[in-house]
């Protein structure tokens, strides 16, 4: 029986506990968080899920009550505490396979820390930024003439634009095969808005991503529009529109459906493959952290602009 561990209980971390229970492995699963309210909730959605495998499943709130040596942790708490919650971990047990969610850490000294600490521990780790895990991005990546240039965009609605461009970009990026990208804020409006999660930003308006062999993605998020969300591919010939919240594709204009999982229905694949593997479709840590760290650097930029004082850190997650 492999163990795994999810460290944060809350909305997320509940649904990533819900994928871990599909797993086609025997697991004993542990899941930590302060809260006795955010336990009690996921305790209630491990139970809406149905398994045909052994499972057993226990919810803590002190890490002396963990066992000592996991397969796989998740960590799922807010961008903030995350390294404090990892130095934690690793301070009590021994971590084969870690699995972070994204928005990876606030300030930019917290990335060499972690990358310090995981290799110290001696620990694999990836960043969940899951579309690489969607079937229609396979498609998408096989249709792709790479000598032609390939330019993306996304416009919409109120979508958390700190929250979800690392999402984006690193689809971009596998679908690109590039490392590095320059990012244009001009289009952004210098204002802070209160994110939907409390202590958090985010910001209205368009952001420019342009990679070395010049390939482009544009995100632009309005506070008011009545267009519906689209991601539009074009390259050479080929015209894709990605309608996601309706899972629907056009390529070139002929229309098929899609698979957009949800968190619940994913975990249990990247347990099942790092089990079987040591590996799985998500970025490593270390590709993640540099799209991050470029990230981080031009939107805390924007963050000191529009704030008038000099941060060291941007609330964002």
């Amino acid at each position: 029986m492999y163990t795994v561990l999810i460290a944060g209980a809350g909305q997320l971390g509940s649904r990533h506990l819900q994928g871990v229970k599909t797993s086609s492995k025997e697991l004993d699963i542990w899941v930590y968080d302060l809260s006795k309210e955010s336990l009690k909730v996921a305790e209630e959605r491990y139970n809406q899920v149905e398994t045909n495998v052994s499972k057993t499943v226990h919810f803590v709130s002190e890490t002396n009550l963990l066992p000592l040596h996991f397969d796989i942790a998740i960590v799922a708490c807010s961008s903030k505490p995350r390294l404090a919650i990892c130095k934690l971990l690793l301070a009590h047990s021994v971590i084969k396979f870690l699995v972070l969610e994204k928005f990876l850490f606030t300030s930019l000294s917290e990335y060499d820390e972690a990358d310090k600490l995981f290799k110290e521990k001696g620990v694999k780790v990836w960043v969940n930024c899951p579309r690489r895990m969607f079937g229609y991005y396979d498609k998408i990546n096989d249709l792709l003439n790479k000598n032609s240039l390939i330019n993306m965009n996304f416009y919409g609605k109120d979508w958390g634009m700190c929250c979800n461009t690392i999402h984006f970009v690193d689809i971009f990026m596998k679908l690109c095969g590039e490392k590095s990208f320059e990012i244009d804020f001009s289009s952004v409006e210098p204002k802070v808005i209160e994110s939907k999660r409390a202590g958090y930003v985010e910001f209205y308006g368009t952001e420019k991503f342009l990679t070395p062999n010049g390939n482009t993605l544009s995100l632009t998020c309005l506070p008011e529009t009545n267009v519906e969300n689209v991601i539009k591919i074009t390259n050479g010939s080929l015209n894709i529109e990605l309608f996601e919240a309706r899972q629907v594709m056009k390529i070139n204009g002929s229309e098929e459906a899609i698979s957009v999982r949800y968190q619940s229905q994913l975990s249990g694949l990247v347990v099942d493959s790092l089990i079987e593997q040591s590996s799985c479709a998500l970025a490593t840590y270390l590709e993640s952290a540099e799209f991050h760290k470029t990230y981080l650097k031009g939107i805390l930029n924007l963050y000191n602009q529009a704030t008038g004082a000099e941060h060291d850190s941007c609330p964002i997650t």
